[in-house]
């Protein structure tokens, strides 16, 4: 294989292999990892860049139960979502079904090292590290906080933003990349883990030593913060009108697949056979399109478009712009628009990224009308 990289920034390679019930397949065997393509032009306003891939291992199926969704900002919900949801759920549970198959782990990794198990990410006071961080997880939200120090957010997914702000905390949906900036100015030796203790106490965390610092390594959680992609917009910029908007709405048929949830993108699931699927949304090349996300369950979804980036515009009816990604959380029963540029012509597919909701139906394809 022999391609040209771009865009430049933070990519990721990973199998997009249907798992199922396998759960040594997809992305649960391990198969994902960063790309960076080095910029032309880059500042260089840092010392020296580390790389981190959280990822999970052991994974076992259990009985699915409300997903946390409580530090994403903003937090409005569509009542009409809501109640379409709620709504099918009850009617399921009211049949005898039980709650759909999730899948947990049994231990947590970052660069494939548990927690006390790998050698400590060892600075210097007053060094700028640039941090370059791939939630490589098949299924799961990830959080990421070093006690004492903030993060200067400085791209998501690869794509420069236009408000570089500090945060405590980065949160990011399963392929979700985050390059941010950590000025070094408060030593000891401290744990950079997932804000969860469980996952953290079972390995989500490394070590960041100070040089002439010893002894056991710290952990103190955050003070209390909301994720917002908006925080990271310039403010007051505004999006372009679309030339088309395409509506679309995801939904969850609760264990209606031996056990699973099936999930529909406008009430169609995506053959979950070896049958090519015709692309149900066409494009010009060079138009640009807004895609209206509805979301009537109460699951968070990663949502990616292979082969673009896009715009946010809004979340959860909260108007944005000038934030470039290709992954994006939808909150449970909210709603987001995104917008892209038809400029890379060819069959393209998208989906959530989380591997039990695209292996159950939650994918689609767009072609280039010629």
């Amino acid at each position: 294989i022999v391609f040209t990289p771009r865009p430049a920034g933070l990519r990721f390679y990973h199998t997009h292999n249907r798992a199922g019930t396998n759960l040594a397949a997809g992305q649960y065997s391990g198969q994902v990892g960063p790309v960076y393509i080095e910029p032309r032009q880059e500042p260089g306003k840092y010392d020296r860049e580390v790389f981190l891939v959280l990822k999970e291992f052991e994974p076992t199926f259990s009985r699915g139960g409300d997903m946390a969704m409580d530090f994403l900002s903003p937090a409005t919900r569509v009542k009409s979502l809501e109640q379409t949801g709620e709504s099918a759920m009850k009617a399921s549970i009211a049949k005898g079904m039980p709650h759909g198959y999730e899948v947990g782990y049994g231990s947590f990794t970052i660069n494939g090292r548990m927690l006390g198990h790998g050698e400590p990410i060892r600075v210097k006071q007053g060094e700028r590290v640039l941090f370059h961080i791939l939630n490589g997880s098949a299924t799961e939200i990830r959080s990421l906080a070093l006690p004492g120090h903030s993060f200067q957010v400085v791209a998501l997914d690869g794509n420069p933003v236009l408000n570089p702000a500090q945060v405590p905390v980065l949160w990011l949906g399963t392929t979700e990349r985050i390059s941010a900036i950590v000025e070094m100015n408060h030593p000891g030796v401290w744990i950079i883990g997932d804000l969860a203790d469980d996952d953290r106490r079972h390995g989500m965390g490394s070590v960041v030593e100070y040089a002439g610092r010893g002894g056991k390594p710290q952990w103190i959680a955050p003070p209390p913060f909301r994720w917002d992609y908006a925080r990271f917009a310039k403010a007051g910029a505004t999006a372009p009108s679309p030339d088309e908007t395409i509506e679309m709405i995801f939904a969850k048929d609760n264990a209606a697949e031996e056990g699973f949830n099936r999930w529909t993108i406008n009430g169609v699931a995506f053959p979950m056979t070896d049958e090519i699927a015709p692309a149900s949304f066409h494009v010009k090349e060079g138009k640009r399109y807004r895609i209206r996300m509805r979301n009537a369950s109460d699951d968070i979804h990663p949502i990616h478009l292979h082969r673009h980036s896009f715009e946010l515009t809004s979340l959860a009816g909260k108007p944005t712009a000038g934030i470039l990604k290709d992954v994006v959380m939808l909150g449970g029963y909210q709603e987001a628009e995104v917008d892209f540029i038809a400029d890379n012509p060819g069959l393209t597919l998208f989906h959530c990224h989380q591997q039990l909701h695209m292996d159950y139906g939650f994918m689609t394809l767009f072609d280039y009308a010629s």
